[in-house]
């Protein structure tokens, strides 16, 4: 996932380059012609403001090159962090850079690569999609949280977006970490309750007190709100809004939730177009179980999972 800041940052006068960030557990594979290079590794913490908040692992090529880095204790606040890794002997075609979470989320800004005797190897087409959808989950953090989390990474099926509930969460911050390895924690009212008779003033303490636990447990702001059982209404939205929620339900309806079998799960977001929205549970276990039948289905018609835009609520790259 991405974050961003416009702080200026201590170190360095490229403070553009620094002022995002990649976090999570995740890797790249960069397409190089063998040889041997030198990785540049740029960095910031621009999220956390006490030590031993976020620590992590940095490999290259199967190596670490990074133990347990605290970059608040190396740099602090908005300071810059750069390392260098010299004489990185390359054989396979690919450049490895794995980034491996330990206490809450590794981060990147940037690397940069410079050869020796390789080069990139531009026969290798960069990836491609025809289109996005957004694969979510509503309900959690529940006790599947982690197997959810470790299929999802094992499938490639990021990011998703999960639909969260504040009274879920309760001392369970670290499945909200999870979570935050593989896409975005929204809100569904702090609740799972039918709002439709609710006042603006009940509204607005649901989805208040779903912000601050959500946040509390170490995530972003929500910007997009999910409502329990789909009921929206004039009310719920202008309330939502108040908060800079932007209100959404789904395209396609899994079907999880009324006993859904696996194929069936499948099916259904094999009817997700570009742009389109699919609603599945975290509690559900054919949901679960669907995951790499949905993955290899949605790569197989050259889409690719997605974020939601706060501002028109349609899965859009990531």
């Amino acid at each position: 996932m991405a974050n961003s800041t416009q702080d200026a940052i201590a170190g360095t006068t490229a403070d553009a380059l620094y002022q995002t960030e990649r976090y999570g557990s995740y890797s790249y594979k960069v397409p190089v012609t063998a040889g041997t290079f030198t990785v540049d590794l740029h960095m910031a913490e621009i999220y956390s403001t006490t030590a031993g908040a976020r620590s992590f692992n940095v490999s290259v090529e199967g190596q670490v090159v990074l133990p347990n880095v605290d970059l608040y204790t190396q740099a602090g606040h908005d300071g810059a962090f750069d390392y260098t890794v010299e004489n990185v002997r390359v054989t396979d075609g690919v450049l490895n850079i794995t980034l491996e979470s330990l206490v809450d989320n590794a981060t990147l800004a940037g690397f940069a690569l410079y050869s020796a005797d390789g080069k990139l190897d531009t026969s290798v087409p960069e990836p491609t999609c025809s289109g996005y959808v957004a694969i979510t989950y509503d309900d959690g953090p529940s006790g599947n949280t982690g197997a959810f989390v470790n299929a999802l990474k094992s499938a490639s099926l990021v990011p998703v977006t999960f639909f969260v509930n504040g009274a879920n969460i309760g001392n369970n911050s670290a499945g909200i970490r999870q979570m935050l390895e593989v896409g975005e924690v929204q809100s569904h009212a702090f609740n799972h309750v039918d709002m439709g008779s609710y006042s603006a003033a009940q509204v607005t303490d649901q989805l208040s007190r779903n912000n601050q636990a959500i946040q509390n447990a170490g995530a972003p702001k929500p910007t997009i709100f999910r409502p329990p059982y789909g009921t929206l209404n004039n009310t719920i939205r202008q309330a939502a809004s108040s908060l800079g929620l932007y209100s959404i339900t789904w395209d396609v309806d899994s079907q999880d939730w009324n006993g859904a079998s696996v194929s069936a799960i499948v099916a259904a977001n094999g009817r997700l177009q570009n742009g389109q929205v699919i609603l599945m549970h975290e509690n559900q276990p054919n949901s679960l179980t669907a995951i790499p039948q949905i993955a290899a289905n949605l790569k197989s018609r050259g889409l690719c999972p997605g974020k939601i835009s706060p501002s028109t609520g349609r899965a859009v790259a990531p």
